[in-house]
Order: structure tokens, then sequence, then C-alpha cells
């Protein structure tokens, strides 16, 4: 694959969250917050992996944008429905994560078989 995947979470699961992708094939790369859309400009970036509510800001900063992102919350909660309507290419899972779901899902993402045009996806 030759797109990366940008990994935006807390250190611990970004580490993690990486060596597992890798291990399936993904490029990937872990970046501390702050960071935002114009951070992640780059025809090498192919999906944003971050969480609710620690990715909060990022959510916002990728409105209207055309960058895939996958973000991975505790609960479905109305804040997080709303941020997800202003991404056009989200999708969001709910921990507790199924690493295997998670990985093949990156996969298709990367590969352009799980994105729907607008809108958002639950997983």
């Amino acid at each position: 694959m030759s797109k990366k995947v940008v990994i935006v979470d807390e250190q611990g699961f970004s580490r993690i969250c990486s060596a597992l992708l890798e291990l399936q094939g993904c490029r990937a790369e872990c970046r501390p917050l702050p960071v935002c859309a114009v951070d992640l400009h780059g025809p090498d970036v192919g999906l944003v992996v971050t969480s609710y509510p620690y990715g909060e800001q990022l959510l916002e900063s990728l409105v209207g944008g055309d960058l895939p992102v996958l973000v991975l919350a505790d609960s479905l909660s109305d804040p997080l429905l709303s941020a997800l309507k202003g991404v056009r290419h989200a999708c969001c899972m709910v921990k507790p994560v199924d690493y295997e779901r998670l990985t093949s899902y990156v996969r298709q993402m990367l590969v352009g078989e799980a994105i729907e045009l607008g809108g958002y996806d639950l997983v």
C-alpha cells in the first residue's frame, strides 16, 4: 500500500495501533496533538485514526475536507455524531476495539473500498 495511516491518539495506543497496522502491511505514523488538517495534507496520507474526545479539535479541523478519518469512541453521543457529520468521509468504531476488525477496515479504507461519498459510517 502506498498511502499511510496517521494515528493521532494517546502515545500508548498510538504505538500499539501503529505496530498492528504495520504487521498487516500498512504504513503507519504516529503524531501527537496538536495537529490539524493542514499538518496532514499530503498525497501519501490515506487515513487518519484518532479517538473521541481526544481528537475532537482535530475532527473540527477536518470539517469539509476529503481526508478519511476513523474515530474510536467509548460510546456514541450527540456531540460525537455532530462532529462526524461535518467530516465528509468518517467512520466510528465503538471501543473496546476489535483489532482484527480495525486492521481489516483500515486496509479497506486505504484502497477506497470502505468509503462512502459523504457522511459517516458506524462499524
